[in-house]
């Protein structure tokens, strides 16, 4: 296998176990901490007109990637259970960010860890003896994890902060000297730099064998801006603070011949100038009830931002597919194509899709079932296609056993 189409997790056990590749060499390292920048962009490091020297900086001393590809839909969830199982949504099971319920509707986040179905690297890292720890890493909630701080949508709860200690392995907080607060709640800004004085009270305390953290401001400003505002950039300035941040905690755990620190995403950005509701069509055809699909729906368009599973109820019913993949291709012009079910199984995505639609550039999906197929849009999306040109994300590796002047052209999140 060549070290091009390896996956971030491929690292991570190479580093655990010392094995030799073309990028990593045999070494002592025991420690690994892996960081996900949601939405990081590899222009982040490469271009100059982004203020971020600590990636820069890991780059100049590890390895790094050009490209990294994600899964499909490049959406948050189901690519950072891809980094953490090596396989692909249809395998490891978190479909997208939501569950779809029986009725046709936005369900509950994929974000407990009975929801992968593929053992993920904390699991084996268990099975060897190891020390784990997680702060806000998707799909971790109630996961046997001896350090946790889970990722959940605290910011929509009536009482967050019970929910966070709750979900928390008991009195962590109070044992690294971290103090949540209310505020944090609702402010990308805040929450990001609690989760790194967490993760930073981690290593310096308990020195895991294994360190997950997500931090997420680098794409809450790209979705309500796009790619270039000054406010993207501000936010991409503190996540690299926060890398710095967290370099100085390796070298004050030390030994700094036994960490290994990967910096990696789940997917880029597209700018958003219009926006598509497929659901107009699909209630048009009489497939589905409008605002709810209704108890008798026949198919719907469940969204991931660049793209949608086209769900039939009951599944498999394949009259109801043909009728909504003819409602859709009457009116797909160039703004977005039909992904078959033969394509996403290649893909490994949307098991539970009889097909789906993918956005071209510029376009995004939206939920509504009245008015226009076409609207104006703004901002910025993800979830479209893992080729689309602008959704790779970034990778950099540095630490013990990790080759310095390593350039990978692209990689796989994925084996």
């Amino acid at each position: 296998m060549r070290w091009r189409r390896l996956p971030a997790i491929a690292l991570v056990v190479t580093a655990l176990v010392g094995c030799a590749g073309q990028a990593v060499r045999p070494s002592p390292a025991r420690h690994v901490l892996i960081v996900s920048i949601d939405g990081l962009r590899p222009e982040f490091y490469f271009d100059e007109a982004w203020a971020a020297p600590e990636l820069r900086a890991l780059v100049q001393a590890g390895s790094h990637a050009r490209a990294a590809e994600g899964v499909f839909p490049t959406v948050t969830y189901p690519n950072h259970a891809t980094i953490v199982t090596g396989v692909r949504p249809a395998r490891h099971g978190v479909f997208s960010n939501t569950i779809p319920t029986a009725a046709g509707t936005r369900g509950r986040w994929y974000d407990e860890a009975r929801d992968l179905r593929a053992s993920p690297i904390w699991e084996w890292a268990r099975a060897a003896g190891l020390t784990t720890a997680a702060v806000s890493w998707p799909v971790t909630v109630g996961a046997r994890i001896d350090l946790l701080v889970p990722e959940r949508d605290y910011y929509v709860q009536q009482n967050p902060l019970e929910q966070l200690h709750a979900n928390s392995t008991a009195g962590i907080f109070d044992r690294l000297g971290v103090t949540p607060g209310p505020e944090m709640f609702k402010d990308v800004v805040r929450w990001d730099a609690f989760l790194t004085e967490t993760a930073a009270a981690m290593i310096r305390q308990a020195r895991p064998h294994l360190l997950l953290l997500h931090l997420v401001q680098t794409d809450y400003f790209q979705h309500r801006l796009g790619r270039e505002p000054a406010e993207v950039k501000a936010a991409v300035a503190r996540a690299d603070a926060h890398i710095g941040t967290l370099r100085r905690a390796l070298a004050e755990a030390g030994p700094a011949d036994r960490w290994v620190m990967i910096v990696t995403g789940d997917h880029g950005f597209e700018d958003v100038r219009r926006g598509l509701h497929p659901n107009v069509l699909l209630a048009r055809a009489g497939l589905r009830g409008c605002p709810e699909p209704g108890d008798n729906w026949r198919a719907t368009a469940y969204t991931a931002s660049g793209s949608a599973a086209i769900l039939v109820n009951p599944p498999g019913d394949s009259a109801a597919a043909t009728r909504a993949e003819a409602a859709l291709r009457s009116e797909a012009g160039d703004a977005y194509t039909i992904v078959t079910r033969a394509e996403l199984d290649a893909l490994g995505a949307m098991p539970n899709a009889a097909f789906a639609i993918a956005a071209a550039p510029g376009y995004a999906m939206g939920f509504g079932c009245r008015g226009s197929l076409r609207v104006s849009g703004s901002g910025g999306q993800h979830g479209y296609l893992p080729s689309h040109p602008r959704m790779p994300t970034g990778f950099i590796a540095d630490g013990a056993g990790v080759r310095a002047g390593v350039t990978l052209e692209r990689l796989r999140l994925v084996v």
